[in-house]
């Protein structure tokens, strides 16, 4: 038996001006479904609602079917569980979703597709919704239509032209998209993404990255000091939800050498890296996110796995105070030197 402690999205376009959550607990078996916890929560409170067929919701933040058992949803998020409509401004009531722009991106292609196509692109229903640049662009076309741009590319390279025009909308098109992992089986299409851009963009690339480096306001490199390495909070970006157990063993680094260590929510998520070239607006806005979410957390300083993010946050953290209308006083520097530091201390 699994005991869950569940927090419910509640909404209802016609009577509630703004959603609310409810809690509530349960003991279910492990070999339920999702959907028998949706029906549970259903008749404890009536005014909790979900569709009646392709159900997708967000719990945790993940986009999954309710078909996925509860035994592997508490086994990859554990048994505190938030749940959520797969996008939440379009909710009509509870989990129903107002899903008329899934389609509507489908007819921008629909010249170029056959019946295999459509089914193809329908099998991408949570994808569509599980999107991050929806956070920034609510008219965004949705990943789901790309691939499916990529795909139909490959078969009709003859229509390579006119599907890319289609795609690079100016305004919701490819240039807003950062494709990132937000679905509860992990799927990376973060290649086919690039691969779309790189047809694009790819004249622009080299000049336009100079010019950002060129307009950078904040170059400096930082270096921890080991006498005072206990004064300072650090928190870690690793920009990738299955990076956690970096993110482990770094903390219990941070904890031997004195220091403190800092959670924040945005230290798995891409923000704006690939997006530098196709939208820099867009870049300084989400990297801009990111290093306020972990400053307003506590952190003095920002340690990075990976040591291309750091160039690229180092390089445009002035164009983000800009975008954000803050200052953003933090540190940056590789998780690396950090632990060279450590080992030294260790010496």
């Amino acid at each position: 038996m699994l005991k869950l402690n569940i927090r419910a999205f509640f909404f209802n376009a016609q009577t509630d001006y703004l959603p609310y959550y409810k809690n509530f607990s349960f003991r279910v078996e492990a070999d339920k479904t999702v959907l028998d916890l949706l029906s549970m929560i259903k008749r404890q409170n009536p005014d909790f609602s979900y569709p009646k067929e392709n159900v997708i919701l967000r719990v945790n933040g993940l986009v999954l079917t309710a078909n996925e058992k509860l035994s592997t949803v508490a086994n990859k998020l554990g048994t505190e569980l938030q749940i959520d409509p797969a996008l939440t401004y379009r909710s009509n009531n509870g989990l129903v979703l107002n899903d008329s722009d899934f389609m509507q991106s489908f007819e921008l292609l629909s010249n170029y597709t056959t019946d295999t196509d459509r089914a193809y692109y329908q099998s991408l229903y949570p994808l569509h919704y599980a999107s991050a640049s929806f956070e920034y662009n609510h008219q965004y076309i949705g990943d789901a239509v790309l691939l499916l741009a990529s795909k139909l590319i490959e078969q009709q390279p003859e229509n390579e032209e006119a599907i890319l025009a289609i795609i690079n909308d100016e305004f919701n098109g490819l240039a807003d998209c950062e494709y990132e992992n937000n679905l509860f089986h992990t799927q990376n299409h973060a290649q086919t993404i690039a691969n779309l851009k790189s047809r694009i963009y790819k004249k622009r690339k080299v000049s336009l990255l100079n010019r950002l480096c060129s307009l950078a306001v904040k170059t400096k490199k930082y270096t921890l000091d080991r006498e005072t390495l206990h004064e300072h909070n650090l928190a870690l970006y690793v920009g990738d939800r299955d990076s956690l157990e970096v993110i482990e063993s770094t903390r219990e680094t941070v904890k031997q050498s004195g220091a403190t260590f800092i959670d924040f929510p945005a230290s798995v998520r891409i923000s704006g890296q690939t997006l530098i070239v196709s939208n820099p607006e867009l870049a300084h806005k989400k990297a801009g996110k990111m290093l306020l979410d972990a400053l307003d957390h506590g952190a003095d300083t920002l340690l990075f796995s990976n040591s291309e993010d750091l160039a690229t946050f180092t390089k445009i953290i002035g164009k983000c105070e800009k975008v954000v209308g803050r200052p953003i006083n933090l540190n940056l520097i590789a998780l690396c030197e950090f632990q060279k530091l450590t080992v030294m201390l260790e010496a």
